[in-house]
Order: C-alpha cells, then structure tokens, then sequence
C-alpha cells in the first residue's frame, strides 16, 4: 500500500538521521582504512608488536562497526515497532539504546516519541537521565526543555521561544517540531490563544512545508481566524496533492469542529486546479453537509473541467447513493477504467463487482472482477470471487476461493480482511455438502472459537450461518431462534439478525407476532432499502391482518428481488385483495426464478390456486 510504503521510508529515514555521523564514519572507514587504523595506534614496519597492534586496531575498529550496525537496526525496530502499533516496545527500545549509546541524538527521538504517545511520565524519566548524560545542555536538550515545558503547561513564554528553537533546528526536526505543536494543540485548550499568533507566524517562515501548514490550519481554526485558516489549507492543498495522514487526520478535525471552515476553503478556492483527491474531498464535504444534489452537480462540472478516474469512481458511488440505474454506474466505472492507472483501474473493478453482485447480476460481477489487476488488490480479488461463487450457489469453487486467500502472504486487502473471508468460508460452507455434516463442522467451529482469547470476534458469524442452516434446510426453527439470540446478544444492532429472528419466529406454531413485528421494524429503521427486510415487514403487516400496509413493502421487494418466496408473499397479498389477474402474474414469474419454489407451490396449492405448467427452476 502507498501508505505503507511512506511509513516504512519514514521509520529508515527517523533511523539514518540520528546515526548521520556514524553512517559517515562507517563510509570513509570502508574506504580508506589505512587512514582509520593508524588513527588508532601508530604502527613502525618490521615489528611484530607493531603488527600485533596493527590486528588488534583492526579487530576493534570492525567491533565498532558491528555495535553501530547492531545500534542502527535495533532503532531502526523500534521505529516499525511503532508503525506496527506495538507503541510499548518501540519506547523501550529507544530507552535501552539510550542508555547503551548515550546519544542526544536518540534521546531526543525518546522524548519525542513519549511524548506523542502521551507517555508523560517516561518522557520525564528520559529527560531527567539525558540531563545526566549531558550537564551541559546542548540544542537537542534545549528543544526538548521547551517541549517539556509545554507539555507540563509551562507554556507562557513558548511563542517567544518558538523562533529560536527553530532557527537552531534542522529540516527534519522543524517538521517534528510543527507536527507535535499540532498535536499538543488538541490537548491543552490553552495553547492556541498563548501561542497561537506565534505559531501562524513561523509558519508563514516555512510555506513551503507541509508540518508547518498543519499547525497553522488547527491552530488558526482554534483561534477562529478563518481567513488564516483557509490560507493555510490553500498552501497545504499545493505542498500535499495525495492528502497524507497527517493532513487527512488534520482535515478531519477540521470537519469535525469548524465545518465552516472547509465549506469557505472549497469555496474560496478554485479546486479546478487542485489535485483529483482535494476535488474528491470537496465532493465529500458537500455529502457530509447533507447536499447530495449539490455535490452531484459539482461532481459533474469537475468532470466536464477535468476527468479523471478517481472523480469518475467518486460519481459511481454518489450514484448508488442517489439509486441510480445499475447502468449508470457502471458507466462512470468503465470511464475510471479506461483512463485510470492500474489501481484506479482495480478499485473501479472492485466497486463494479461488489455493486453487480448486490444486484445478483453475477455474469457482469465476474467481468469486473476479471478486470482487477493490481497487486494490492489480489486478495480483494479473490475474496470477492469466492463470495460470488457462494452466492450463486457453487460451494466447492468457493471454498477453493477461500482456501487461496488463506495460503496468501498478505491477509488483508484495500477492502477486505480475514474477518470477511471467514464470512464467505462460513456462507459457502452452508452452500455445500450434506446439511448435517456442514453442522457437525459448524458446531466443531463454534467449540473451537469460545476455547480462544478472540473467539468472540468469529461466534457471531458461525451463530448466524448456524441458525440459517437450521431455519432453511433442517427445519429446525426452535433451534434457529436460540442461537439468533445468542447472535444478537454479541451484535445487538445487526439489521440482518434482527430481521432473520423476527422472521423465523412467524414459522413457529405459536409465534409472538408483536415481537417479531417490533424485530422486523428495528432491522427496517436501520436498512430501509433492503429489499429482504422489506419483504419481513410487508409479510408481517399481512400477518396482524393489514394487507393494504403490506403491499407497498412486498411491491418494492419483488420489484429488488424477484425470487419465488417474494413473489408467493407478494401474490398472496395481491389475491386478498382482490388483484388476481396481477397476482397470477407475479407467482408465474415466481415460478421461474431461484429461491424457495416449494414454499410458492404450497401457497397456491393452499389458495387453490392452478396456474398454466411453465418451466420451474430448480429449487
């Protein structure tokens, strides 16, 4: 991932800065070390003992080397440690090698990542022993006096203190510097109003760096100087075109707090010449406000202005959101497709497959996933293949799917992780073989998980594809009910649970229909486009005895899903009120399609009902 590689780079580059020296010292050593070990002892030709001191500066010249290399990569784990998230052992490898090395130079890289960890305390050991080291206090310890002070809320005179600091700081540090005064900004209130104007003005020192455009976006925002604040978005919308974490966590709080603030930016701007991911954020801001209409039309004119594919995939998904024909969004994607780099080309194919299958069109599913070719994406890829497979009922192929993802060095793609693949591995498993067996393996699964430390992340999906397999093929709805519950209790705001419990309790003998109504509606509340969801609520409203309330909610489901148990609800409801002719239609179309055919056939055979032979699909 682009990300990824970014942080890796950082993490050497963090490492190489502090052993700048040693780096240097290690090259003229390699070449010239003729001059490096007569450094160490002079030596007189001819003589033994002169050659024995010749071999002893030399042995200890490559132990030298040896402890700088050793120094270099065990940093250098400490700063992955930390982009791993594993926050506790990179600081302690930053404290030991203080003190092994003594070296300002990581003592300062301690503070620095103490403090943007919050971990306060150890910072104040880490500078108390850098103190010890070093009783004369050089730059680097006078830096990290000033954080302290500012960390500790000593923050008075830190404005006045800010120019000189910097003006004694290297590139690389002036960056840190801005980037942890953004920081510490969110967490003393205070701050911006001591400091702030100082802040705004070093940064206009250093416009050609994003750091420093970071501080002065939060810090002005806190001050409520907009004009500054837009400014500074101005300068860091040029400095960083792909939007960085930094700048993407710093654009969020924006949002989040000072929403004014982005819409003037947008407003203020002329975001035809801004990069395709600042144009996608305008888009964003605008849905985030509540203007669909709004950003559609401002989508549309970028596009005219400028098309490119990241806009091209932005209008497809605007367009699933306003429910827009499937074919135009597959327009917008095939536009992103054919002028797109390889991973625009890939995330494209992705959204196209995840829509197509949605809409069980899954012959143009198939094509788009054919059409994913990054690397970054393999894993999406194949997740996305089982997952159709299994839809379409070939169990065996989707669990060969599942069986490649799992054998793949990278678990985790753009979109999906392992937690979706065991989905699709419990959805295809219920798709193939013999019910009982796939029961006996979903019991063994459900012991297996409740025995480990996690397992309470995998039970809710073995539960709910438990108790499908009891409702659908074993008849079993008692059973399916209780292990729904247990289902709801681990993900209590599943529109999926609360609608499968609700409509496996209407096939109990004596059912509770109140409850199951009330189940039906909190799933409806939450996805009220399900065309599953509507069919529970249109059956359930036919069930308390309301065939009028129900009509609309089948309508739109046969209309979203046209299978064989819809269509007998949807039929049934049209009969009652005296709509046959319609609903004839409707249960002969029934009879063509995929689903439970069985359950159509006992409804017009419970009706009465004799409809001309047509040719039934396999249940």
């Amino acid at each position: 991932m682009f990300f990824g590689n970014i942080r890796i780079r950082s993490s050497v580059a963090a490492v190489l800065v502090l052993f700048a020296a040693h780096a240097h010292a290690l090259g003229e050593a390699a070449k010239h070390p003729q001059q490096y070990v007569r450094s160490v002892t002079p030596v007189t030709a001819g003589s033994n003992l002169d050659r024995s001191n010749e071999q002893l500066s030399e042995y200890e010249r490559r132990i030298g080397i040896v402890d700088r290399a050793n120094g270099l990569f065990t940093l250098l784990g400490g700063e992955m440690a930390l982009q791993k998230g594993e926050t506790g052992t990179a600081l302690a490898t930053y404290i030991v090698m203080l003190d092994r090395t003594k070296d300002a130079a990581v003592a300062e890289r301690a503070m620095e990542m103490a403090i943007s960890l919050r971990a306060y305390r150890q910072a104040e050991q880490i500078f108390q022993k850098w103190r010890e080291i070093e009783p004369e206090p050089g730059e680097a310890q006078r830096r990290m006096a000033w954080m302290r002070n500012l960390v500790t809320g000593q923050n008075d005179s830190t404005g006045r203190e800010l120019k000189d600091i910097l003006d004694h700081a290297g590139e690389e540090r002036v960056r840190r510097i801005f980037l942890m005064l953004a920081q510490l900004s969110l967490q003393q209130s205070d701050l911006a109003q001591k400091a702030g104007k100082d802040i705004h003005k070093a940064a206009q020192k250093y416009k050609s760096m994003p750091e420093a455009a970071i501080a002065d976006v939060i810090f002005s925002a806190q001050r409520d100087r907009e004009r500054d604040a837009v400014a500074a978005l101005q300068r860091l919308s040029k400095l960083d075109t792909r939007i960085l974490p930094p700048t993407e966590v710093t654009l969020r709080l924006v949002a989040r707090h000072n929403p004014k603030i982005l819409s003037r930016f947008f407003d203020e701007t002329d975001t035809v010449k801004l990069s395709p991911v600042w144009q996608e954020l305008e888009i964003s801001s605008l849905l985030a406000q509540g203007q669909p209409d709004k950003a559609y039309q401002r989508l549309q004119t970028l596009l005219n202005e400028n098309p490119n594919a990241d806009l091209y995939i932005q209008a497809a998904i605007l367009s699933v959101t306003r429910q827009e024909d499937i074919s135009v969004v597959g327009n917008y994607l095939e536009k992103a497709y054919r002028v797109g780099t390889s991973e625009q080309k890939s995330r494209a194919a992705v959204i196209g497959a995840m829509r197509y299958a949605e809409a069980k069109k899954f012959k143009e599913a198939k094509a788009w996933v054919e059409k994913i070719i990054s690397p970054e994406y393999a894993f999406d890829k194949i997740v996305l293949n089982a997952s159709i497979e299994a839809e379409r009922g070939n169990g065996r192929n989707a669990l060969d799917e599942v069986r490649r993802a799992r054998q793949l060095p990278d678990k985790e793609g753009r979109f999906f992780n392992m937690g979706d693949i065991q989905r699709v591995y419990l959805f295809a498993l219920s798709k193939h073989g013999n019910p009982k067996e796939v029961l006996e393996e979903l019991n063994s699964l459900a012991t297996t998980v409740e025995q480990q430390p996690n397992g309470r992340e995998y039970l809710p999906d073995i539960l709910y594809q438990r108790a499908m397999l009891y409702a659908d093929q074993l008849k079993s709805p008692e059973k399916a009910i209780v292990d729904l519950r247990r289902y709801l209790a681990l993900s209590p705001n599943s529109a999926a649970g609360l609608n499968a419990l609700g409509y496996t309790m209407l096939s109990l003998p004596n059912y509770n229909i109140n409850e199951a109504f009330r189940l039906i509606q909190a799933a409806y509340q939450q996805e009220p486009e399900s065309a599953a969801i509507n069919d529970s609520l249109g059956w359930v409203y036919y069930l308390k005895g309301d065939a009028e309330a129900a009509l609309p909610y089948l309508e739109y489901a046969f209309e979203q899903y046209p299978d064989a148990e819809v269509s007998a609800h949807l039929g049934e409801v049209l009969w009652k009120l005296g709509q046959k002719d319609k609903a004839r239609k409707v249960w002969q179309e029934g009879l063509t399609k995929e689903g439970d055919t069985a359950l159509l056939k006992k409804t017009l055979q419970r009706l009465g009902v004799t409809l001309p032979k047509t040719t039934v699909r396999k249940k």
